[in-house]
């Protein structure tokens, strides 16, 4: 009989979404380090920027294999709602330049450029005996899964990315018109011939393309005026004309899309404009929780999973405890596991997958704290009851997949 240990070991282990790219690229850290900086213990859940959830170290460590690395450059939107953005204005002075006043676009291909350049750091160094590859189309993962290496793949999240615009135009940072629309058609399919996977449409404040949900749980946000700031999102509103021609483009191209954070009114749109292309394995909800265990609108409802599972399609479970359960808690994996029992039992074993979200701004479980943890998952899974196959499906093997046979990559040169 297989040990937890050996299972992990055994099994592709894939993260759909995680953001070493905002530590090493807003916080300059040493992605290769296994150095923690100032008093990363006392923020062991909330986010703090010196800390590493998913440092090249850890990855290694948690038997990671496939790593969607997701780029994100904040929105104008955080300056003035969020103190940690206030501080980083008044005190960061780089840090300013960098992501205030720099386009959206030059952020997020400097962040890209940055991750990249610490890979290849990492892979210098004799010592690490698991390389870390940047691939940008299918076969490259595969090659990198045979050397046993790990599978770096880009991903950015929100369309404001590809917008031009930046945060201090906030919140005149979305423009009209034709020559907007060439232009985030030309920066698309720039990250697709970089090897971008997918595209997060929405993050958390409206863009050119889609609305997104109201990203906060009311005790998860420091606010003094709760009413003033729900304001700001409808969440009836879905996605636009430019955001239908960007999904469409993304279809042409070979990108997944990301449903991630859309107004459930986006999420049936671009359900709708899959079905018009016949297009299969296109989406992903990299990030996510279930509607039917926790009813908040960021997460699928039981339907969706049906769709995803009729259409070949993935949910990564985010490993956050606001999205997985009604109030704050630190047992997440009953909630995460919980969470994959409702979705098999809705939609099967194949529309599962983990999309932890570390190092983002997250609130991640006590159990699992970074990325170096996830054999814990294992272990967990194992211990109530899961066989085998299944959890070698939600470890990596339905994300696999996924890549293989949704992501055309970048074109052959």
């Amino acid at each position: 009989m297989i040990t937890p240990e050996g299972l992990h070991d055994e099994a592709i282990v894939a993260d759909l979404h995680c953001h070493p790219a905002i530590k090493s690229s807003i916080f300059h850290r040493d992605l290769g380090s296994r150095k923690e900086k100032f008093l990363p213990s006392l923020f062991k859940r909330a986010f703090w920027p010196l800390s590493n959830r998913a440092s090249f170290p850890k990855i290694a460590d948690g038997g990671v294999d496939i790593l969607l690395s997701t780029a994100y450059v904040p929105e104008g939107g955080w300056y003035k709602d969020m103190s940690l953005a206030k501080w980083l204005l008044l005190f960061a002075p780089k840090v300013r330049k960098q992501i205030y006043e720099s386009s959206y676009y030059e952020a997020i291909t400097a962040a890209l450029d940055e991750i990249e350049r610490q890979a290849k750091d990492w892979n210098l160094n004799a010592e690490n005996k698991r390389k870390i590859i940047h691939c940008v189309r299918p076969s490259m993962v595969i090659d990198a899964l045979k050397k046993d290496s790990v599978a770096l793949i880009h991903s950015v999240e929100g369309a404001h990315s590809i917008q031009g615009t930046s945060a201090k135009d906030y919140p005149n940072d979305i423009r009209r018109g034709l020559a907007a629309r060439v232009d985030m058609d030309e920066r698309l399919v720039e990250l697709n011939n970089r090897g971008v996977a997918y595209l997060t449409l929405a993050h958390f404040y409206p863009n050119e393309c889609v609305n997104p949900v109201f990203p906060w749980p009311e005790y998860a946000f420091d606010h003094g005026d709760w009413e003033e700031l729900l304001a700001k999102w409808d969440e009836t509103k879905g996605i636009t004309s430019r955001g239908i021609y960007i999904v469409e483009r993304m279809l042409e191209l070979g990108m997944l899309i990301d449903i991630s954070h859309c107004t459930l009114s986006a999420r049936k749109k671009i359900y709708e404009i899959a079905e018009h292309h016949k297009a299969e394995r296109c989406l992903l909800a990299s990030h996510v929780g279930a509607y039917e265990v926790n009813r908040l609108t960021y997460n699928l409802q039981d339907w969706e999973l049906k769709w995803f599972a009729d259409h070949g399609c993935v949910a990564g479970i985010i490993f956050m405890n606001y999205w997985l359960t009604s109030h704050d808690t630190g047992m997440g994996l009953r909630y995460i596991e919980q969470t994959l029992s409702h979705m098999i039992n809705v939609a099967g074993e194949e529309v599962v997958g983990i999309g932890t979200d570390f190092d983002g701004f997250t609130d991640p479980p006590d159990e699992i704290v970074d990325i170096s943890q996830l054999p814990r998952m294992t272990q967990y899974l194992m211990s109530v009851g899961y066989k085998d196959k299944t959890i070698r499906k939600f470890l990596g093997e339905n994300a696999l997949n996924l890549l293989l046979e949704g992501w055309k990559g970048s074109p052959e040169t």
